[in-house]
């Protein structure tokens, strides 16, 4: 398959149809029950997302694509340096990209200037798949000034940036849906990857659990480092999920748009 086809799915068929087959699952065989006004919830979710999806679109020309491709024609970045077979640069390329991404997740908890937009996403009320679309916009050009800078240091082939970007939408589709996974499936994916269950947790109205669980696809950086939450203190069906402070709830469009400089 050629980079451009590749290129090709990823900016289409494959993300959404695996958000819409999530969507399915979830609503076939949900974790928890759903909550009052769902349907107005997940509308929300859904336009913040087209939002963010036009705005980045028109105000950003900038491709991590671009920058892969620049960096290897310019020979910048330290897998450009380093000759290596492709297989391995690609593998190393997308595991440590995956490690830059849950520091960056944990930042956005421990800096409040961070945190002022990270918050929105976290403001949901429930969590299902249209949760994983729901962020500020100012947070995802941040996010991409931020996976920029760390595609310029690695010189990361432009293979493995496609392979990364579509790993870090699947995962974030899986891990927020509302699907129940056998237990002992959730258990064996846990040995790599993050689930539902384990995300779940991270959004706990509970702060001593938020900041749990930051993976969006590799969970082992949690593990390694003191932020795995195995099941959250009031179980799964019964836990808040969302903000305690009344300030920081937003459920419109514009509420969301507006919560960072409240």
């Amino acid at each position: 398959m050629s980079e451009l086809l590749f290129q090709s799915q990823f900016s289409g068929f494959i993300p959404l149809g695996f958000f819409l087959l999530m969507l399915l699952l979830q609503s076939i065989k949900p974790r928890r029950a759903l909550p009052e006004k769902w349907a107005a919830r997940m509308l929300h979710n859904a336009l913040l997302f087209v939002l963010n999806a036009a705005l980045t679109r028109i105000l950003v020309p900038l491709s991590l694509v671009g920058v892969a491709a620049w960096a290897q024609s310019a020979g910048v970045g330290l897998f450009n340096l380093v000759a290596l077979p492709a297989w391995s640069s690609i593998f190393l390329c997308v595991l440590i990209l995956d490690f830059a991404i849950y520091w960056q997740h944990v930042a956005t908890h421990k800096f409040p200037i961070l945190w002022r937009m990270h918050k929105v996403h976290h403001a949901d009320r429930d969590m299902d798949v249209t949760t994983a679309v729901r962020f500020h916009p100012l947070e995802l050009l941040l996010s991409l000034v931020y996976k920029a800078g760390c595609l310029l240091i690695l010189g990361a082939p432009i293979l493995a940036v496609l392979i990364f970007e579509l790993l870090l939408f699947l995962g974030a589709t899986f891990t927020h849906s509302n699907l129940k996974l056998p237990a002992w499936l959730d258990k064996t994916l846990r040995l790599v990857i993050a689930t539902p269950d384990a995300h779940r947790a991270h959004h706990s109205t509970l702060v001593s659990e938020q900041n749990t669980n930051y993976g969006f696809f590799i969970i082992w950086w949690d593990k390694l480092f003191g932020t795995y939450t195995v099941v959250p203190k009031e179980g799964h069906l019964d836990m808040a999920i969302g903000l305690k402070a009344q300030n920081d709830q937003c459920e419109r469009v514009d509420q969301m748009l507006l919560a960072p400089f409240k």
